[in-house]
């Protein structure tokens, strides 16, 4: 019951520093340097510009029937964060707003703004939390018509960024098509990027010796794999491993000290679940 408790605090404390960094980075850059946004965050945006409507307040608002729509549409434990989450940043953006950062290079703005938000909402989506706004409107069209989510989310940017370009210039939507890149890539490192493992397979007559070396000095599990050279016809070993990015290099340099002659290839691995990497029971690492 504690480990649930302190896990469940973890996940909150995370969400609310990911709300910091996304509403530092509203009012900091974006706002400051009239750059634009997609989802609900970016119609807040385009009211504030147009009629000085507060930010913090008009996200909470606006959210507010989209989560009595998704009450019955998504687990409990998803909606209460989402819930949180919209919270959290509506009244974040509020006590941040005087924060404010003009730069006379607004694509240092879309940069650095962007880079912000993505820190901000990969941190959120790495507890499964959310910020409200459009991703709840992708879900309750995904659970009616089938529709993907993505398709939904991409189509409604491009809806809010198609009006903000009608008020404010096709430059504006320039840079934050920039930005919302650079956030893409940013959520996009925090979901699997940081967790991004390698899978090594070795083919060595040294099979064994290698394996030995590897388990001994990385304590890496490994697989030894049988197999028949397509020239040869000869019985050969393989060794499959995987490792994090930053034992690569050692193990390189294993099997360079031991078969000069070794066949090597290494792929990506975005998701490992099993001992040395995360457990399968408690989604924590052993």
């Amino acid at each position: 019951m504690q480990n649930k408790l302190l896990k469940y605090l973890k996940e909150y404390l995370i969400i609310t520093v990911g709300c910091i960094f996304y509403a530092v980075s509203i009012n900091y850059f974006f706002i400051s340097n009239h750059l634009a946004e997609g989802g609900v965050a970016g119609i807040c945006l385009i009211l504030y510009y147009l009629f000085k409507i507060p930010v913090g307040i008009m996200y909470f608002v606006i959210n507010i029937p989209l989560l009595i729509m998704a009450w019955k549409m998504v687990g409990k434990e998803f909606l209460f964060k989402t819930l949180y989450g919209t919270a959290c940043l509506s009244v974040l953006l509020s006590l941040t707003e005087n924060i404010k950062g003009p730069t006379n290079d607004i694509m240092l703005g879309s940069i650095y703004g962007g880079l912000l938000v993505g820190i901000g909402l990969g941190l959120i989506f790495m507890v499964n939390g959310s910020t409200g706004g459009t991703d709840v409107i992708a879900r309750i069209l995904n659970r009616y018509f089938d529709i993907p989510l993505g398709r939904t989310m991409l189509f409604l940017d491009v809806v809010i960024l198609g009006i903000a370009a009608m008020f404010f210039g096709k430059e504006i939507v320039m840079y934050t098509l920039i930005a919302m890149l650079i956030v893409s890539k940013a959520i996009d490192y925090f979901q699997d990027g940081y967790t991004k493992s390698k899978g090594i397979t070795i083919i060595s007559e040294k099979a064994d010796e290698i394996k030995d070396r590897i388990m001994l000095e990385t304590e890496r599990g490994t697989t030894i794999i049988n197999g028949i050279g397509g020239y040869t016809q000869n019985k050969i070993k393989i060794v499959y491993c995987v490792a994090s990015k930053f034992e690569l290099n050692k193990i390189k340099m294993i099997v360079k000290e031991i078969d000069t002659y070794a066949f090597i290839t290494v792929s990506d691995v975005s998701e490992v679940w099993g001992e040395g990497f995360r457990s399968l029971r408690t989604n924590k690492k052993y």
